[in-house]
């Protein structure tokens, strides 16, 4: 293909991922599918026992090509390439100092396929995929830090583009490297029968390593170590973690497979759904956290779950996800209303009846308590409580209950 009907087909391939970034898509799972044309996360997602789907299937099928042709995804498909070589077109010339690095891209791939075998893909959320595709949930942001969260990673790129050059996507890029392992890979194998010949000066064409094997053994060893403590610290803040989106696997792997991608935040009707300002600790920063001030998590949606490319949120259906415990709702009977003006919004409120107004016959009095057993934590009651900023009614992740609440 001439160089200029390589432009081309780079422009169809960036308008079709506007239009399915656009607020208004043509496709309802196009954002997930996008995410998923990455061979760097289809790869990690597997690896970490993820189901794949139709966009899977694409990410596989650029890393057959991979196989075969190195980096022809970024040559001919990649969004964020064509975005940063328009930057390049515009900016003065970088330096080319990074010429003589290490392929950093390489170890971070290698890092993250070890720790996805033990359930935690350390470095997923770097995918340049994943980077854009939140960029385009900004129009949902509420707050600042919700701002910062969508714009970072492809502010991050830009910037960089500007001061480094093509850096990003020749050493760093998770992406561009996943397909230059696969690349050599399919070289070592075609080139395989050669393997037994010498060559002048008594080396072999085996001792032509296609990546330096003590290297790898020490990224792949390293991940390993980094995914196993990862998940130590994740099952110990258990808990104590923030509440996630229904659907969320467990939290010693959400922080992981979670990629920050922004879909569920987008895809919420209600704008519960926020990122982590660090509740959760440095492995879960701007992951998806649930807060129910201004609204809950409505029995008639499921919509978070079906966008997730990485399988962090399970896709439920409706039935599944009302049953699905987010976490519990628990009464401050010393902030409630009900003692003084009888008030019962968290009652009236609940549409799972799992608020009740109790009578406590050795204390003689009443109060409203929450059956744990009917209540999943959708967050209607705390949504509508009238005490004030310090809301009466709250829900907790699931064993976090302060001791001594109603319910």
């Amino acid at each position: 293909m001439t160089s200029e009907g390589r432009i081309y087909v780079r422009l169809g391939c960036f308008l079709l991922a506007i239009l399915m970034l656009s607020p208004f898509p043509f496709w309802i799972d196009s954002s997930r599918v996008f995410v998923q044309a990455s061979s760097f996360v289809v790869i990690g997602t597997i690896l970490a026992g993820g189901t794949i789907w139709v966009g899977s299937i694409l990410g596989l099928a650029f890393a057959a090509i991979a196989l075969l042709r190195k980096r022809w995804f970024c040559r001919y498909v990649c969004p964020v390439g064509l975005l940063l070589d328009a930057v390049s077109g515009v900016r003065s010339p970088a330096g080319t100092w990074w010429k003589r690095s290490p392929p950093i891209g390489e170890y971070i791939v290698l890092l993250t396929a070890a720790g996805a075998i033990l359930g935690y893909p350390l470095f997923l959320w770097m995918d340049p995929l994943a980077f854009l595709n939140n960029a385009f949930s900004v129009y949902r942001a509420t707050g600042v830090l919700a701002v910062l969260a969508s714009l970072y990673g492809i502010v991050l790129l830009i910037l960089l583009q500007i001061t480094s050059g093509d850096l990003w996507c020749a050493r760093i890029c998770p992406l561009g490297a996943t397909q230059d392992l696969l690349g050599k890979a399919g070289s070592f194998c075609r080139n395989f029968r050669k393997s037994g010949q010498v060559e002048p000066g008594g080396r072999t064409a085996r001792g032509k390593a296609v990546w330096a094997g003590r290297r790898m053994f020490v990224a792949v060893a390293a991940g390993l170590g980094l995914s196993l403590a990862a998940r130590k610290i994740g099952a110990a803040r258990s808990d104590h973690a923030p509440l996630r989106p229904p659907g969320a696997i467990e939290e010693h792997e959400f922080t992981g497979l979670c990629m920050r991608c922004g879909n569920c935040m987008r895809a919420c009707p209600s704008g519960i759904i926020h990122p982590d300002a660090g509740q959760s600790g440095v492995l879960g920063f701007l992951s998806p956290v649930v807060r129910f001030e201004n609204d809950y998590c409505r029995n008639d949606c499921h919509a978070c779950t079906t966008v997730c490319p990485s399988g962090a949120l399970q896709r439920l259906n409706l039935e599944q996800k009302n049953s699905y415990v987010i976490g519990t709702a628990s009464v401050d009977i010393f902030l409630c209303l009900w003692g003084i003006s009888e008030c019962q919004a968290c009652v009236n409120a609940c549409p799972y009846e799992a608020i009740k107004i109790h009578w406590d016959e050795e204390a003689y009095e009443s109060f409203p308590a929450v059956d744990p057993a009917k209540c999943n934590g959708c967050g209607a009651c705390e949504s509508v409580c009238p005490s004030g900023e310090l809301k009466a009614v709250k829900v907790y992740t699931t064993g976090s209950v302060p001791p001594g609440a109603a319910g």
